[in-house]
């Protein structure tokens, strides 16, 4: 989830910082020891749950947001990862406080605001469905507005408040254009870190519904990339009977990305699930697409069936659990059997290892094809106390991942301009994939 830190200190010392976030009431409420799972090709694994993020308000037991942690390396820095994953969830859930928000709208703030124009839309039929879950922006009506950067212009910006948290409070019908979801943040001890991996995670995500929704038949990986985790964790498919299928999901902005398909024939709850990952290469990105993809069928064991179409209220999970059903395992045939064994768009690039090269790679590629970028610290007091620092980012032009059927912005000018510049046909919304968004 484009968390993780590393940073100048060791493992050790880091993770000692951390754990002063770890308390009946603090931060990470509770974390399960890291254990080592054999059957992960020795990853060692490590749960952490969050409350409510709020002060003053609690939830019930079966509320607690669960977070968690993987690695191969030890089970310090599994746990390290477990407590940095709740530790971004819990800052991207703190709710915008009135002193740092103003009351206006996008006339009045012309020139000093998230350019309007930009933001995601739904469709004219999507707008128009009883259950659709956003309205479109209305630049006359006073909204609640936040300080962000804008990296390029190295200048502050107002940015809507619905898109600087997903817990905005007591949301206006004008504030309601906005479908809240987690992409975009980030944690990191390295503040520029940090907003490398958010940068890459709305990318990643842009790509995820772009391919999705204009059914893009993706290519897949060669042979040539991989890494001893990624050979370790294909196993850990072969040997459940089970196949994974890693997909070059490589936009034009030009940072690896890869979509992956889990496969399990013999299963008729969870016969398809998906995971995605960006990274520096697109090997790396295809060990954290795996990473996300493991485990997928026991996610989707733990959960109740969801069997029927108009069941699904737009919560995070319900699409995964209704796509990954044997009956509908035909809805992935699309991305399947489109191997050709010639090289794929991210084969060949590389961001830099350092962080202010990497961000300045981002931002040139990005701001290169006329999109406009917003950074926002969400950094609470317990965050910055331990040495994290914790971002918000916002890129307006790329396409959202809604997992809301009613509501996937059909409208949005991305979803047909990008496919074009992927060397892919392009779909009209009538044709647009029609099967719900599977990735959770």
């Amino acid at each position: 989830m484009g968390t993780k830190a590393a940073g100048t200190r060791s493992v050790a010392e880091t993770l000692e910082s951390f754990e002063r976030l770890v308390s009946s009431y603090g931060v990470v409420g509770t974390l399960q020891g890291a254990t080592k799972d054999s059957g992960r090709h020795d990853t060692y694994s490590c749960h952490s749950r969050i409350g409510s993020g709020r002060a003053g308000r609690g939830v019930s037991k079966d509320q607690h947001m669960v977070c968690g942690g993987t690695s191969p390396e030890s089970a310090d820095v599994a746990r390290l990862i477990a407590i940095a994953e709740a530790a971004e969830r819990y800052a991207a859930m703190t709710p915008i406080d009135d002193d740092e928000a103003i009351r206006a709208s996008a006339d009045d703030l012309a020139g000093e605001c998230l350019e309007p124009h930009r933001y995601p839309r739904c469709s004219a039929s999507e707008y128009a469905h009883p259950r659709c879950p956003v309205v479109p922006f209305d630049s006359t009506a006073p909204i609640r507005w936040v300080r962000g950067l804008d990296p390029v212009a190295r200048a502050p910006i107002w940015v809507p408040a619905v898109m600087a948290s997903y817990a905005t409070d007591a949301t206006t019908p004008a504030e309601r254009f906005n479908f809240p979801i987690s992409t975009g943040y980030a944690v990191h001890t390295d503040p520029v870190e940090a907003a490398v991996r958010g940068i890459c995670e709305v990318v990643e995500r842009d790509s995820i519904a772009v391919l999705w929704l204009q059914r893009l038949p993706l290519k897949p990986l060669r042979p040539n990339v991989t890494t001893d985790a990624m050979a370790g964790l294909i196993e850990w498919f072969e040997r459940r009977f089970m196949r994974v299928h890693l997909l070059d999901a490589t936009s034009e902005l030009g940072v690896p990305t890869v979509y992956a398909v889990g496969a399990a024939d013999h299963d008729s709850r969870a016969c398809r699930f998906v995971g995605a990952g960006t990274g520096r290469t697109l090997a790396e990105a295809a060990e954290k697409a795996l990473q996300e993809t493991v485990g997928g069928d026991e996610h989707i064991h733990g959960t109740a069936p969801l069997d029927t179409y108009e069941d699904i209220q737009g919560e995070i999970g319900e699409t995964s659990r209704y796509m990954a059903a044997r009956e509908r395992a035909h809805a992935f045939d699309f991305l399947l059997g489109n191997g050709d064994g010639t090289a794929t768009a991210g084969e060949g690039i590389r961001l830099p290892q350092d962080p202010d090269e990497a961000l300045a790679a981002l931002l040139d590629r990005i701001s290169g094809a006329g999109m406009q970028v917003a950074v926002l610290d969400r950094t609470t007091q317990e965050l910055s106390d331990v040495g994290l620092t914790a971002v918000n980012v916002v890129i307006p032009d790329l396409q959202p991942m809604s997992t809301h059927p009613w509501g996937q912005f059909k409208g949005h000018r991305r979803l047909y301009t990008a496919p074009r510049l992927m060397g892919h046909r392009v779909l009209p919304e009538e044709e647009l994939n029609p099967w719900p968004q599977p990735f959770a």
